[in-house]
């Protein structure tokens, strides 16, 4: 009899400490998932701040960009409005001059280019005749 009440006891103490070895554990399990995951937010929380900071600063750029354009088109208008006003006020292009340099360019051109006759043919430079070139006086055969 001793035995079987010493039986039940061991076996009534396994059961309750397998609850309460199992009750702890979670209670530890619990506070590593909960420190786990305090330390994922404070992760995130750090690349939140450093992704804002990033993202002030890219349009930080952007606006500077942004008023440099704009400067530099209210410049362009100003260039542009100048240009129309001022047209006859400023000292010509020289235009003139280069139209009267190839006017005079041209005709000596014409004159010279008039003095070739055509029917002709180009001189042969090679050392033996060659090509078109070859023979001498001989008609060609569209003139046959």
């Amino acid at each position: 009899m001793e035995l079987l009440v010493s039986l039940a006891l061991l076996a009534v103490g396994l059961i309750i400490g397998f609850f309460a070895g199992r009750f702890l554990k979670d209670k530890n399990g619990e506070g590593k998932a909960a420190q786990t995951e305090k330390e994922v937010k404070e992760i995130l929380a750090q690349q939140a701040q450093h992704h804002i900071h990033q993202t002030r600063q890219s349009l930080e750029s952007i606006e500077s960009q942004c008023v440099t354009l704009k400067q530099q088109l209210n410049d362009y208008e100003t260039l542009l409005q100048q240009g129309a006003d001022d047209e006859t006020s400023k000292v010509p292009f020289y235009g003139e001059q280069a139209t009267t340099y190839l006017r005079n360019n041209l005709k000596n051109s014409e004159k010279s280019s008039s003095n070739r006759v055509s029917d002709t043919q180009p001189k042969d430079f090679a050392n033996s005749g060659s090509g078109l070139f070859v023979g001498g006086s001989e008609q060609s055969t569209a003139e046959k």
